[in-house]
C-alpha cells in the first residue's frame, strides 16, 4: 500500500522529501553527534560527504579523502578518525561503497543528512569540519602513487569474481579493462546536456582492432561500462562486451577493475576504479590535454589532436597553450578557438595499446629520441609560464605515450 497516496494533498510533497522521516530520525541522529563530541577529547571527527551517485566521484574522491586522513594520522598525535556521510538514494555502484564502509564509520541515508546538515548548523558541532566534496581527483601531494591500496574484498568477493574468472577460461594474470566515454551514461542518469562535453566522446567501432591485437597478445579484453551508446562487434573470442552482454554486475565492475592487468580509458568515471587499486592506466583520446585529474596520477597519455582549421597540421603545446587549450572543460572553447579536434584512428589505438602492453610486460624500449622527447616534453610542462604557477598541478606524474611523441613530433615545437 502507498502510505503517501493516504495523506492529505498538501502534505504529500513533504512525504515526497522524505520531510517525516527525518522528523523521526532527528533525535537519532543529535544522539550520534552528541556521541561524537563526548569522543573530541580522545580523536577529532570529521564528516565526510561521500557524493556516490557518480563511480568517479565516489572512487577517488573518497581515496583522496581516506589517505589524507591517514597522512594527518603519522604527523600529528591526536588521532583523526573520519566518518563516510552517503546521504544519496542513488549509490553508483553499491559494491564500491561496500568496500569503503567496511572497517570505517558510517551513516546512510536520513541519518548521513540530519548529522551532516546538523554538524554545519548546530554551534557545538561544528568542531566536526564537516569534508566538502571538491575536485579531489586533483592528487596535489601524490598520495595515490606513494601508498598502497587498502580496500579487501572477502574471501567470498575472491570467491565470486575469480568463478566468474574460471567459465570464461579468462587468465587471472592477463585481462584488460577497456572503456570507453560516450554520451549514453550522462544522457540517461542526469539528463545533462551532454554536446557541451562531447568533446571528450569517441567511437567505440574504432577500437575493435585495438581490442583483437591485444586479444592476439594473449590477453582477454572486457569492453566496461553501466550504459553505453553502442555494442562493440568482434568475433574474437576473447574480446568480450561486458557492458552490453548481460554479465555487468557492480561487484564485477569493481572487481574487474581492482584485478585487470592494465587498463585502457578514454579518461572518465570508471576508470578511478582502476585508479584506487594502482593498476596500470593508459589514457587514449583524452582531452582536456592538460587534464588537472589525469596529470597527477601516474597514467600513459595519448591525447586527440587539435587541428588548426585554417592548416591540416595538429597544434603544438605551445599553440595549445598559446589558444588557452591546455584545460578547458567545454567543446564550445574548441570551436571558439578555430581548432578541430581529431580522435586517433585504429591504426593509432592499436600503436598505443601495443606499447602499453609491451611496458606492462617490461618489454618497452624506448629510442634515445623517444627519450629525448620525454624529457623536454616534462621540462615544457613544469616550466611553461602558462602552466605555472596557476594550475599548479605539478609535480608532473603523468607520462605521454612514446609512439603519440614519434607521431607528432611538432608537439614539442
Amino acid at each position: 500500500m502507498n502510505l503517501k497516496s493516504k495523506l492529505p494533498p498538501r502534505f504529500q510533497k513533504y512525504a515526497s522529501f522524505g520531510v517525516f522521516p527525518k522528523i523521526i530520525l532527528a533525535p537519532v541522529a543529535f544522539l550520534i553527534l552528541t556521541t561524537f563530541l563526548l569522543a573530541k577529547p580522545v580523536v577529532q571527527i570529521r564528516l565526510y560527504r561521500m557524493v556516490d551517485s557518480r563511480i568517479g566521484h565516489l572512487a577517488m574522491n573518497t581515496e583522496r579523502v581516506r589517505l589524507s586522513t591517514m597522512q594527518r594520522n603519522k604527523q600529528n598525535s591526536k588521532r583523526e578518525v573520519l566518518v563516510y556521510c552517503s546521504e544519496s538514494r542513488n549509490c553508483s555502484n553499491n559494491a564500491l561503497r561496500k568496500l569503503f564502509f567496511r572497517d570505517s564509520l558510517h551513516l546512510r541515508g536520513n541519518i548521513a543528512w540530519l548529522a551532516l546538515r546538523m554538524a554545519s548548523s548546530i554551534r557545538f558541532f561544528n568542531s566536526f569540519a564537516t569534508i566538502a566534496n571538491g575536485n579531489l581527483a586533483i592528487d596535489r601531494e601524490g598520495l595515490i602513487s606513494s601508498n598502497f591500496p587498502e580496500l579487501t574484498f572477502s574471501s567470498q568477493e575472491l570467491k565470486s569474481g575469480n568463478s566468474f574468472l574460471d567459465r570464461l577460461k579468462v587468465d587471472p594474470q592477463k585481462f584488460v579493462c577497456l572503456h570507453m566515454r560516450d554520451s549514453a551514461y550522462l544522457t540517461q542518469m542526469f539528463r545533462q546536456q551532454v554536446h557541451k562535453h562531447d568533446y571528450r566522446d569517441s567511437e567505440i567501432s574504432t577500437y575493435v582492432e585495438a581490442a583483437e591485437v591485444l586479444a592476439e597478445m594473449g590477453y582477454t579484453v572486457f569492453r566496461m561500462g553501466a550504459l553505453v551508446k553502442e555494442t562493440l562487434v568482434s568475433k574474437h573470442p576473447r574480446v568480450i562486451d561486458y557492458a552490453t552482454n548481460g554479465m555487468r554486475t557492480e561487484f564485477l565492475d569493481v572487481f574487474l577493475g581492482a584485478y585487470c592487468a592494465f587498463c585502457i580509458s578514454t579518461g572518465s568515471g570508471w576508470d578511478n576504479v582502476p585508479a584506487i587499486f594502482r593498476r596500470p592506466i593508459m589514457l587514449v583520446n583524452h582531452l582536456p590535454i592538460i587534464s588537472p585529474g589525469g596529470i597527477t596520477h601516474n597514467y600513459v597519455i595519448y591525447p586527440k589532436s587539435l587541428i588548426d582549421r585554417r592548416s591540416p597540421s595538429a597544434l603544438s603545446l605551445e599553440e595549445v597553450t598559446g589558444r588557452n587549450l591546455a584545460t578547458p572543460s567545454n567543446t564550445a572553447a574548441y570551436a571558439d578557438a578555430g581548432v578541430e579536434i581529431r580522435d586517433l584512428s585504429s591504426e593509432e589505438l592499436v600503436e598505443a595499446v601495443t606499447e602499453m602492453a609491451q611496458r606492462v610486460e617490461g618489454t618497452f624500449v624506448e629510442t634515445p629520441e623517444q627519450k629525448e622527447m620525454q624529457a623536454k616534453l616534462k621540462h615544457i610542462l613544469s616550466t611553461h609560464p602558462k602552466l605555472q604557477p596557476t594550475p599548479n598541478y605539478y609535480p608532473i606524474r603523468a607520462e605521454f605515450a612514446s609512439c603519440f611523441l614519434s607521431r607528432y613530433p611538432n608537439f614539442l615545437d
